[in-house]
C-alpha cells in the first residue's frame, strides 16, 4: 500500500494547535462563567428569601408581642438588620371619622443586607387596626383576644 499523504504533512501544525487551544480555553471560560454566575444567583435568591421570611417575621410581631409605638424600632438577626415605622395612617382624601372604635396605623418594615455596592434591601407595608380604649372601655389582653 502506498502512503496518500503528502510528504510534510505528519500531522496538525503548530498553529493550528495553538488556535485550538486558545479556542478551547475561551469556550471553557464561557462556561465557567455561566456556572458560576448561576451559583452566584441561587446564592442571592436565598438570602433574599431569608430577609422576605425575616421582614414578615418582624411585621406579624408588630402589634402582637410588642405593643406598636410610634416612631422607629430597629434591630438585627446577623447578616440581617431591619427597621419597623409605625406611623398614623391618613387615607388620602377624606380623613377618618374620630368616633372610630380602633385607632389605624401605617407598618412598614424595611430589612437591609449586603455591603458596600452589593447593599440590597426588601420593604414590606400593611395597616394595622388598633382597639381604641377610650371609645370603648374595652382593651383585649395583649392587644388580642382573651385566652382560656
Amino acid at each position: 500500500m502506498a502512503n496518500t499523504r503528502p510528504a510534510g504533512q505528519g500531522g496538525f501544525s503548530l498553529l493550528e494547535v495553538l488556535v485550538a487551544f486558545s479556542i478551547l480555553a475561551l469556550s471553557l471560560g464561557v462556561l465557567l462563567r455561566i456556572f458560576g454566575g448561576n451559583g452566584r444567583l441561587a446564592g442571592l435568591a436565598e438570602e433574599h428569601s431569608r430577609a422576605v421570611v425575616l421582614a414578615e417575621s418582624v411585621l406579624a410581631k408588630a402589634g402582637v408581642e410588642t405593643p406598636l409605638q410610634l416612631g422607629q424600632t430597629s434591630g438585627n438577626e446577623a447578616p440581617f438588620g431591619w427597621v419597623i415605622r409605625v406611623t398614623p395612617f391618613t387615607p388620602p382624601g377624606e380623613p377618618l371619622p374620630e368616633q372610630l372604635p380602633f385607632n389605624a396605623y401605617w407598618v412598614e418594615v424595611a430589612v437591609e443586607w449586603g455591603e458596600g455596592s452589593e447593599l440590597r434591601s426588601f420593604n414590606l407595608n400593611t395597616l394595622r387596626l388598633v382597639g381604641n380604649n377610650t371609645q370603648t372601655g374595652f382593651a383585649p389582653p395583649g392587644g388580642g383576644f382573651p385566652r382560656r
